[in-house]
């Protein structure tokens, strides 16, 4: 990774910035248990946890053996769980604040790319009130195609105006690292998060971290803060 060359960086959210699985695994026991099924454990819905809502949904009703039909029904429980609460137990994850309160210094723009719903995204961004720092905020339903895909990290180059080789994508999934290779970005790996059960450094992202003021410590030497 270079860091002189970085003109802008993309952030993953859940996994990334937002430990949301404890929020995720109290909307998915609300609905299983809405259509008589027993709850799940949490750490089985951090492996569920990555590809959107939609496919979250999906994997809980094959856990349970739910027939497919009943999707539309298990999805509208699901969301309606989550948008009464989709806060009370979620954290950032240690050094986030910091680092983006650091990053925002530097005069980096910022943008969020995510595969959750861009309806929720508003309401967690505030809560957690981080959602002064981005400029971009792109959900997994702002555009056609949506992560591993590249669309969502094209867009935000164009928006600013950089080469796709000038932007950071930062996530815990292999999803972010599969999307900024195929959109020819940078990629920085986080050791923490969701991702399957795999070590982030198996999908070969261009740098591994385990905490975000790794990031800031890198870029604070080529920037002027401010």
């Amino acid at each position: 990774m270079k860091p002189e060359q970085i003109k802008g960086i993309a952030f993953d959210l859940d996994g990334t910035l937002l430990d949301s699985a404890p929020d995720l695994a109290a909307a998915v026991n609300a609905m299983l248990t809405a259509m008589g099924a027993d709850p799940v454990a949490e750490i089985q819905v951090r492996h569920w946890v990555g590809n959107g809502m939609p496919v979250l949904v999906q994997r809980a009703m094959q856990h349970i053996g739910a027939d497919k039909s009943l999707f539309e029904q298990a999805f509208s429980l699901f969301t309606q769980a989550y948008a009464d609460d989709p806060t009370s137990r979620s954290t950032l994850y240690p050094g986030v604040a910091e680092a983006l309160v650091q990053l925002h210094e530097l005069r980096i723009p910022m943008a969020i790319i995510t595969n959750k719903a861009a309806r929720f995204l508003p309401a967690i961004l505030s809560g957690f009130a981080i959602d002064g720092y981005f400029s971009q905020v792109i959900g997994g339903d702002s555009l056609p195609e949506k992560k591993p895909h590249p669309m969502p990290l094209q867009h935000v180059c164009q928006h600013w105006h950089i080469e796709p080789r000038q932007l950071l994508m930062v996530g815990d999934s292999k999803n972010d690292i599969e999307a900024g290779k195929a959109a020819g970005c940078m990629t920085l790996g986080l050791t923490y998060g969701y991702n399957y059960g795999e070590h982030i450094g198996l999908s070969n992202p261009d740098q591994v971290a385990d905490n975000l003021l790794e990031l800031v410590a890198q870029l604070a030497p080529t920037n002027q803060l401010v």
